[in-house]
């Protein structure tokens, strides 16, 4: 072989290796172009959205003072998380994995504000930002083109606001019995189509009031009045208040301060009257007194010298325990020592306490009271064991104070 065909056969390898290698880079170019193409193709989203879609607005309250709520469209969020799943099932290939919680916490995450959203009035515009978790957005492939938008309001009932001094001009609250024995009674009188309707109740109620007590009244009416009638209270709540204070022309006495020194001297001298029968005690006193009683044709001739005021105690039933039954407003016991002898001329000593109770001051400042029937309350020979009857026996139940005429 000539040395010209050796340098064309050298040539001609050559041109096939040029050949080779530009067809290799054009597969590797090919290869990486496909590549590129198909990352490109999975990291697409597989849809965009507006978020407004998936919002519900409603409008509530009235003209001037309308209220704009927002919330999720269920429906419209159910059905376009079913068209994402399906997407993510008929892709050939997944860059993430993507299971049933993680669409949960996308429904979840998604949430509607409205920044202006309260005092509107018919024409106002309300601006509505809608907010997600953009991380599992990013994951499910959703491509989100709008998260905020804006609503025009309408719809609002036009109204007239009616004051607390309107709403309690016509209600009727009356006092009746004595302190603190006082009960209240409401009675709406209003004929305006509104405040007719409505419910007045006493807030946290009690069954007794004392004068001065202080009572709160609630009104209160219903969105379906509203509507009919075009009236709504001037109140954020729909309920309006006014207080009242307890009171009555008559209180049953409650310290000893308030009982005039006459007062106690004319129930020291009705309380004598009670010593009429001294054998309903005689008995009892003589034995007590180591003494035997003498019984004339089966019976006791016990009599009674003149009563001698000792002490007096005015009681007064803690504020807990008023209306308890047995238990008096107030009791006046009035001590007295007190001879009573027999037939036969033997005699003793005995103490005796007479009770007056309910004693009523008027708001002229007079007082009313029955001293008519006085009734002897506990007798006996010791004087203390009459005192621990009529006082002691009632510290747990009143305030008690000495007094005297």
């Amino acid at each position: 072989m000539t040395l010209a065909e050796r340098r064309k056969r050298k040539a001609a390898a050559r041109r096939r290796r040029r050949r080779w290698i530009i067809v290799l880079i054009f597969a590797l170019l090919f290869l990486l172009c496909a590549f590129a193409v198909l990352y490109a193709t999975i990291s697409l989203p597989y849809r965009s959205v507006d978020l407004m879609q998936f919002s519900k607005v409603e409008f509530s309250g009235y003209n001037k003072d309308g209220i704009v709520t927002v919330s999720t469209d269920d429906a419209a969020l159910d059905d376009f998380l079913s068209k994402l799943k399906q997407d993510y099932d008929s892709a050939l290939f997944h860059p993430s994995k993507v299971d049933d919680g993680d669409y949960a916490l996308f429904r979840q995450s998604l949430s509607f504000s409205a920044p202006n959203g309260t005092g509107l009035s018919n024409g106002d515009t309300v601006n509505i930002i809608a907010s997600c978790d953009e991380e599992i957005a990013k994951k499910l492939k959703i491509n989100i083109e709008s998260s905020s938008g804006s609503v025009t309001v309408e719809g609002l009932q036009d109204v007239t606001k009616l004051s607390a001094d309107e709403v309690f001009a016509d209600l009727n609250v009356s006092f009746s019995g004595i302190s603190p024995n006082i009960e209240v009674a409401l009675e709406n009188t209003s004929r305006h189509p509104f405040i007719s309707k409505m419910t007045f109740m006493i807030v946290d109620p009690k069954e007794r009031y004392s004068n001065g007590d202080t009572i709160t009244i609630s009104a209160t009416g219903s969105d379906e009045l509203s509507i009919d009638t075009g009236f709504v209270l001037d109140s954020p709540d729909g309920q309006l208040a006014k207080e009242y204070t307890a009171g009555s022309d008559s209180e049953y006495v409650s310290k000893a301060s308030d009982l005039p020194k006459d007062l106690i001297r004319k129930a020291v001298e009705a309380g004598k009257g009670a010593f009429t029968d001294a054998n309903e005690y005689g008995v009892r006193i003589f034995c007590e007194a180591n003494l035997v009683p003498v019984y004339i044709n089966k019976k006791a001739t016990f009599t009674y010298g003149t009563p001698s005021f000792v002490s007096a105690y005015f009681k007064t039933v803690f504020p807990e325990k008023v209306g308890q039954l047995g238990l008096s407003y107030n009791d006046l016991d009035i001590i007295y020592e007190v001879s009573i002898s027999q037939a036969d001329g033997k005699s003793c000593r005995a103490y005796a306490a007479v009770r007056f109770s309910d004693i009523i001051k008027n708001s002229d400042g007079s007082f009313t009271y029955d001293f008519s029937s006085p009734e002897i309350l506990s007798e006996s020979y010791l004087s203390a064991r009459v005192k621990k009857n009529v006082v002691d026996s009632y510290l747990s139940t009143h305030e008690i104070e000495s007094v005297s005429p």
